[in-house]
C-alpha cells in the first residue's frame, strides 16, 4: 500500500465521455478526491488506459449492444475484467462500487471479499421502471441475487436520497452535488419563443414520450440526448443531439425552463438546471421528491394525467416570474449543494471503513 497517498478504486460500468448522470458523478468524485490527496483509479468499459486530471482510468472492452438495441445500459465485459479488477482491488485501500446491477460491480465485490479490501456501494437509482416486463423481471432477479450479495459485503451503502435508501443495509444518504462554477445563471437572451429543455436518453423511464406529446405553439421544446427519433415529426420539437458533458452549461443557458419526467430516479440534471437558474417542472413521482427538489423554483406536475402542456403555458406566460423563480432556485442550489461538500463527506466515509489509519 502507498505510504504517502491513500488509494481508492472506483468501479463503474460506464464513465465519460459516455453521457449520463452516473458518469458525471464519477468524474466529480474522482477529480475531487485526487485534489484532496487520494491516488485515484477507475475501472470501466471501453479500451485503453489514460490518466486525465490526475485520475487513472483503465478501460476493459465490453459489448454494449443491450443499450444500443433496447436502451438498457448493461455492458458485457471481456474475461480480461477478472484480471484487471484483481490487480486494481489488490492495490487499493478502499473500493467504491457504483450500483449493483452490473457485471463490473459483481466482479469488484467478489475480489474485495476475497482480498479483504473494504468497499462501499453507491446506489444512484432505485428499481428502474422499464416498460419491458422481461427487463423488469431480469432486474428484480439480479437485485435479489447478485445485488443482495454485493450489498451484504459492503462496509457502507451510499444512497443519493431517502427514497433510494429505503430498505438498504448500512446505508448513508449522500446527496449529489453540482459544479456551481460551471452551472450558474446567465444573462437573459431574447428569443422568438421560450425554450423548455429535456435532458436524457429517449427511453420510457425518462418520460420522453410524455414530454414530446406536450408540444405547444407558445413555446419550443429542445431535447439534449440524441437525434430526432423516427416518427417524431412535430417541428415544434428541436433535437440537439448527444451533447458532450463540457457543453451542457451552454445548453442550459439556451433554455428558459427545465422539464424532468423521469420515474424511479432523481437525475443530476435537476440540480444542474436549478444551479443554471432555470425553473424546473418535475413529474409527480416519489423518487423525485428529494432534499433539493424541496427548494424554490421547482413545481411538481401530474404529467401522466396530461397536465404538462398547461403547466408550461402558465409558466412561460409570465417571463418575469419565470426568471425570478429560477434565480431563487439557483441561490438555493449554490448555498446548499456543491461537489466540495459531497467529496469532503465521501473522504470521511472512506476513512471510517478502512481498518488502518490512512495518511491525510
Amino acid at each position: 500500500m502507498s505510504l504517502s497517498r491513500p488509494r481508492v478504486l472506483h468501479v463503474a460500468h460506464q464513465v465519460l465521455p459516455h453521457l449520463g448522470g452516473l458518469e458525471t458523478v464519477v468524474a466529480a468524485e474522482t477529480r475531487g478526491l485526487h485534489d484532496r490527496g487520494w491516488e485515484v483509479s477507475v475501472v470501466s468499459s471501453g479500451s485503453g488506459t489514460r490518466t486525465e486530471d490526475g485520475v487513472r482510468t483503465v478501460r476493459v472492452w465490453a459489448w454494449n449492444g443491450m443499450e444500443e438495441r433496447y436502451g438498457v445500459p448493461f455492458p458485457l465485459f471481456s474475461p480480461r475484467l477478472l484480471w484487471v479488477l484483481f490487480r486494481e482491488v489488490r492495490r487499493a485501500d478502499v473500493v467504491h462500487v457504483h450500483d449493483v446491477l452490473y457485471v463490473s460491480s459483481w466482479v469488484a465485490a467478489f475480489w474485495c471479499l476475497v482480498l479483504r479490501t473494504p468497499y462501499v456501494v453507491h446506489r444512484h437509482v432505485g428499481f428502474v421502471h422499464h416498460t419491458s416486463a422481461l427487463v423488469r423481471l431480469a432486474q428484480g432477479a439480479v437485485l435479489a441475487t447478485f445485488g443482495r450479495l454485493v450489498l451484504s459485503g459492503a462496509r457502507r451503502v451510499l444512497a443519493i436520497d431517502d427514497h433510494v435508501a429505503r430498505g438498504l443495509p448500512k446505508v448513508v444518504v449522500l446527496g449529489n452535488g453540482v459544479d456551481t462554477a460551471r452551472f450558474h445563471p446567465r444573462p437573459p437572451v431574447a428569443r422568438d419563443k421560450p425554450v423548455a429543455l429535456f435532458v436524457g436518453r429517449f427511453v420510457p423511464k425518462k418520460g420522453f414520450d410524455l414530454v414530446a406529446a406536450a408540444a405547444g405553439d407558445e413555446y419550443e421544446i429542445a431535447f439534449a440526448g440524441g437525434s430526432r427519433p423516427a416518427g417524431v415529426d412535430d417541428p415544434r420539437l428541436r433535437f440537439l443531439g448527444a451533447v458532450p458533458a463540457d457543453e451542457m452549461p451552454g445548453v442550459y443557458a439556451g433554455a428558459d425552463v427545465m422539464i424532468v419526467a423521469s420515474v424511479g430516479e432523481c437525475p443530476l440534471t435537476v440540480l444542474e438546471a436549478m444551479a443554471s437558474g432555470l425553473p424546473v417542472l418535475l413529474r409527480e413521482d416519489p423518487a423525485l421528491h428529494s432534499p433539493w427538489t424541496t427548494g424554490p423554483g421547482v413545481r411538481f406536475v401530474d404529467m401522466a394525467a396530461g397536465d404538462l402542456p398547461e403547466a408550461l403555458r402558465k409558466l412561460v406566460a409570465d417571463p418575469d416570474e419565470m426568471r425570478r423563480s429560477g434565480a431563487e432556485g439557483a441561490a438555493f442550489a449554490r448555498a446548499a449543494y456543491s461537489w466540495d461538500v459531497h467529496v469532503d463527506r465521501l473522504d470521511e466515509i472512506y476513512r471510517t471503513v478502512t481498518p488502518r489509519s490512512l495518511p491525510r
